[in-house]
């Protein structure tokens, strides 16, 4: 028998999927977004499915108008989204059909929304849509997926079964039968247009949209190095800059014009240059908002709690020159950011890089 003694036992492994950010606030482990996607009822993935074509869909294809037509009557259209305005016509739309079933959605119940679509169609109660999606949480079943990808298939299937499924399941008000004018109808119908919307892909789109963020909270990123100053001033630094110098100036007793006019190693040299890195790392945050979180309007309205928040630094007759600049550092440290989104990413570089980003909004000015 092997005996173990605890000084023999590995190091336990990270956790897959773990963050330490969260792990230490307390969060537990993540929720995987396809996870979160099947706690929703059908009314909260209606909304997430119009939520993804409005911020997503409407923006990539200069859509005029989103519909959500979800609930009795919506004829097998629960959003729709309009590619013309109402005037013209025929009038191009895409609609999606969101079915958020505890298993995929199989063959049997994909045919009976296929014969929804050619029945009201073909009745003129709305044009056929340029695409027709299933939106769904765990995808569609693998023989459904196969008719899908052949078209010709797909249409053969819905004609073979479309008395058993779809003849008195359309309407409870009449017989549906596959004959005359709508025969012709189905005849020319094009069924490339119906397709499955893929999980994945459907929250990697909803994650460029703004909604995307209140569903599923921050992404669990580790935050890169913030970008190193350039040696050289560059054209987005000139306004705080001149005001730093400005301040700087004042301290000295004489005209400081640029960072070359001062004393290496000297505590306004050790500001300058403190200053901008501080800059440079708020705008790592900007970077991280824009690239991770698809808003830099996030940013924006961090920078504005700053100005409010720090408004009575800021302002104090009090102060002038660096002493004023000191202050409202100091109080940026302390601010409390609440609920923001962005509040777990700041770092004590972040709020004093604020302070010159509100400089360099000309939002603060150092010297009177």
């Amino acid at each position: 028998m092997i005996v173990l003694h605890l000084s023999d036992l590995p190091n336990p492994t990270k956790w897959p999927g773990a963050n330490a950010r969260l792990l230490g606030a307390g969060g537990g482990l993540p929720i995987s977004p396809l996870q979160r996607l099947s706690l929703f009822d059908d009314t909260e993935f209606e909304r997430f499915t119009l939520e993804w074509a409005h911020g997503y869909v409407k923006r990539m294809t200069d859509a005029v108008e989103v519909q959500w037509r979800g609930g009795s009557g919506d004829k097998g259209r629960d959003v729709v989204l309009w590619l013309d305005p109402s005037e013209v016509t025929p009038r191009r739309s895409r609609i999606y059909q969101c079915k958020h079933y505890s298993s995929r959605l199989g063959v049997s119940s994909g045919i009976l929304e296929i014969g929804k679509v050619l029945y009201y169609t073909w009745r003129g109660d709305y044009p056929v849509p340029e695409e027709y999606q299933f939106v769904t949480h765990l995808g569609v079943s693998s023989d459904f997926q196969d008719l899908l990808d052949v078209p010709s298939k797909l249409k053969q299937h819905v004609e073979n079964q479309w008395d058993s499924k779809c003849k008195t399941a359309i309407t409870s008000k009449e017989s549906v039968p596959l004959e005359g004018a709508l025969k012709s109808h189905f005849d020319a119908f094009d069924f490339s247009i119906f397709k499955a919307k893929q999980p994945l892909e459907l929250i990697d789109e909803h994650a460029q949209t703004k909604y995307h963020q209140f569903v599923f909270g921050p992404p669990l990123i580790d935050r890169p190095d913030p970008p190193q100053p350039p040696s050289t001033i560059t054209a987005t630094e000139t306004v705080y800059v001149r005001e730093l110098l400005k301040a700087i100036s004042v301290e000295a007793g004489c005209e400081i014009s640029s960072e070359e006019d001062l004393a290496l190693g000297t505590p306004m040299e050790r500001l300058f240059s403190r200053s901008r890195l501080s800059f440079y790392s708020a705008e790592g945050l900007k970077e991280l908002s824009r690239d991770h979180m698809a808003d830099a309007a996030y940013f924006t309205s961090l920078l504005d709690e700053f100005e409010q928040g720090l408004y009575h630094c800021y302002t104090d007759p009090a102060f002038h020159a660096v002493q004023r600049l000191r202050e409202t550092i100091k109080g940026a440290q302390s601010l409390q950011l609440g609920g923001h989104v962005l509040s777990a990413y700041v770092n004590s570089a972040d709020r004093e890089g604020m302070c010159h980003q509100l400089s360099n909004s000309r939002e603060v000015k150092w010297c009177e």
